[in-house]
């Protein structure tokens, strides 16, 4: 089953949204992230946080339809969208969905980035999804689609960088090492139906971006 969780960060496609919600089994919204769900005319399964981002019109809305909601303290461990990660986990989601969570706050962005590494440690497969971007965690293979226009970049997050395979790529590697903090990886390019990625060691983003 997949899950979607909705945040409150830049949403800029609504076709987009309306697209990933049809997609998905299971709607969570992150506090405010329930205000770009209701301008699709959409309703969450449950709405997760402290509540400090809706307003009284919108939980007066939820309220009347029924969402299950649960309130947390402001003063917490977790961000909003960490707790809705947390309760798709606890209810066995294995594909997890984000959206509304880059934008401004680069510390959010980041923070919401290497949480897929904490939904993969837990035994699901994650990836955040905005406008211009596919943003996955592996440590092991992935295979992508060619999409026209996109990029594939490839980040190490590991310390010791990466010992990766690209095949189908417009520059293919075999057991190539890419270091850490290296741009190697940048803007490559899916040439065959299908690109796949085969990290051999090591820790990576696979980042698929168009302008």
């Amino acid at each position: 089953m997949k899950g979607l969780i909705i945040s409150s960060g830049e949403i800029k496609d609504y076709k987009l949204l309306s697209k990933v919600v049809e997609e998905n089994d299971y709607i969570v919204c992150a506090d405010g992230g329930v205000n770009h769900l209701l301008k699709i005319d959409k309703l969450p399964n449950i709405v997760l946080g402290d509540l400090d981002s809706i307003g009284e019109k919108e939980l007066k809305i939820l309220k009347n339809e029924n969402v299950e909601i649960r309130k947390f303290p402001k003063m917490k461990d977790e961000t909003d969208t960490e707790l809705c990660i947390n309760y798709l986990l606890q209810e066995g989601y294995k594909d997890i969905r984000l959206m509304g969570v880059t934008g401004t706050r680069f510390d959010h962005t980041l923070a919401n980035i290497y949480l897929l590494k904490r939904i993969y440690d837990l035994g699901a497969r994650g990836k955040i999804i905005d406008a211009n971007n596919r943003i996955f965690y592996t440590s092991d293979s992935i295979s992508l689609k060619k999409k026209e226009g996109f990029f594939i970049s490839i980040i190490p997050i590991s310390k010791e960088g990466i010992i990766i395979s690209l095949e189908g790529f417009l520059y293919p590697l075999k057991k190539d090492y890419i270091e850490f903090s290296s741009t190697r990886g940048i803007s490559n390019k899916i040439v065959e139906e299908c690109g796949d990625i085969k990290i051999h060691r090591g820790e990576a983003l696979v980042i698929e971006s168009k302008d």
